[in-house]
């Protein structure tokens, strides 16, 4: 195999590299989409649009993920006081039926 030759001198393309400006990262406003999920109440599309209209370029599946980081409860996000009674409430009778039979869905098919 023919080792490739490269002409730029890696000491000149590092010092270059090191001049560059460092690139924000969606971590510098994780407590900005914090705000705006947990106390103003808005989506993660709301979110990113929010951010879209100030020149920050992100969609809705980046606001979820920086916001889902801020947790110490990951992996689904910060616990709120809304998620911990949605977590704690007794589902709709009736809600889900797979889960009131005794057998498994797909052996429930079979049987049938």
């Amino acid at each position: 195999m023919e080792q490739e030759e490269f002409s730029a001198d890696p000491r000149q393309l590092r010092a270059e590299a090191e001049k560059e400006p460092r690139r924000r990262s969606l971590e510098d406003y994780r407590e900005t989409i914090r705000v705006l999920k947990e106390e103003k109440g808005f989506s993660f599309r709301e979110i990113a649009g929010w951010f879209q209209q100030r020149g920050v370029s992100i969609d809705h599946n980046a606001a979820w993920r920086a916001y889902s980081k801020t947790t110490p409860n990951s992996p689904g996000g910060r616990v709120t006081e809304q998620n911990e009674r949605n977590e704690h409430r007794t589902p709709r009778e009736g809600a889900m039926p797979w889960l009131e039979e005794s057998q498994p869905l797909h052996l429930q098919r079979l049987s049938r």
